[in-house]
């Protein structure tokens, strides 16, 4: 008889704890927040406060002795570290720009690929969405150390603009990046994209795309109205869409 308490990260027999697929730190005031999750199958949407949690995939020294450090450097990044490397600003736009020195690459790294990890590995079914297929296993060996494949999970970052809607909507979404699979991770202020495979994918040729990479020497972060704005715009084409194959949100008087 197999055990149910079988953790998927140190494949060890343990009592397993419930473990919240995005940290609940990235949730922006999440203390008084709530946030609207949506299932990915049935279309309906749930009001939550602290996010999607799953009880039956990570034991308590996996999930905060050794992932839980590298959600401490996502969270010093994107909450601390970030705003002190403005590099240009004007009334519309911001570029933040780290250098290797800022971060630690291979935790800030393995931080992104923690989060789509336990997404693929998570029978939440807001999550349904999210499969790594056979990156999930390789994504298991980054974050053991066992491997690096440095070609996969390559990840860029926009900031959405102080005060917008955006900034208050946490969830993990499919996404395509030319012809290449990827996911955004929305969060914290943040769209996180990650490609899950990286070779030749369309930004190489890019320059200022190519800068935006997240790797072991530098990055850059770009804040812009007209990127947010756009952004708004195809996530309201979605919403629309659903509407009309009946879904219906929740009044706004319940949030």
């Amino acid at each position: 008889m197999i055990s149910k308490n079988i953790c998927k990260f140190c494949g060890q027999e343990k009592k397993l704890i419930k473990a919240h697929i995005i940290p609940r730190n990235f949730y922006l005031n999440y203390k008084n927040e709530k946030y609207l999750g949506v299932d990915s199958i049935s279309g309906k949407f749930t009001i939550q406060q602290s996010g999607a949690y799953d009880k039956n995939i990570l034991c308590e020294d996996c999930d905060g002795k050794i992932l839980g450090e590298f959600d401490k450097e996502g969270y010093r990044i994107l909450f601390s570290e970030v705003y002190k490397h403005i590099l240009y600003s004007d009334k519309n736009t911001k570029i933040y720009y780290l250098t290797s020195e800022n971060y630690n690459y291979e935790y800030l790294r393995k931080f992104f690929i923690s989060i789509l990890w336990r997404a693929s590995i998570s029978n939440v079914r807001e999550l349904d969405d999210v499969h790594l297929g056979k990156y999930e296993n390789i994504a298991l060996k980054i974050l053991k150390g066992e491997e690096k494949y440095k070609d996969l999970f390559k990840t860029y970052i926009f900031k959405y603009p102080n005060n917008e809607d955006f900034n208050r909507f946490v969830f993990i979404a499919k996404s395509k990046i030319g012809n290449h699979n990827a996911y955004v991770i929305n969060m914290a202020g943040y769209s996180i994209n990650i490609i899950i495979n990286g070779n030749n994918h369309p930004y190489d040729n890019i320059y200022q795309m190519r800068d935006m990479l997240i790797d072991d020497k530098y990055f850059c972060i770009v804040e812009s109205n007209e990127l947010y704005e756009r952004h708004y715009y195809n996530a309201s084409l979605k919403m629309q869409e659903m509407w009309q194959k009946g879904f219906k949100p929740p009044f706004a008087s319940k949030l």
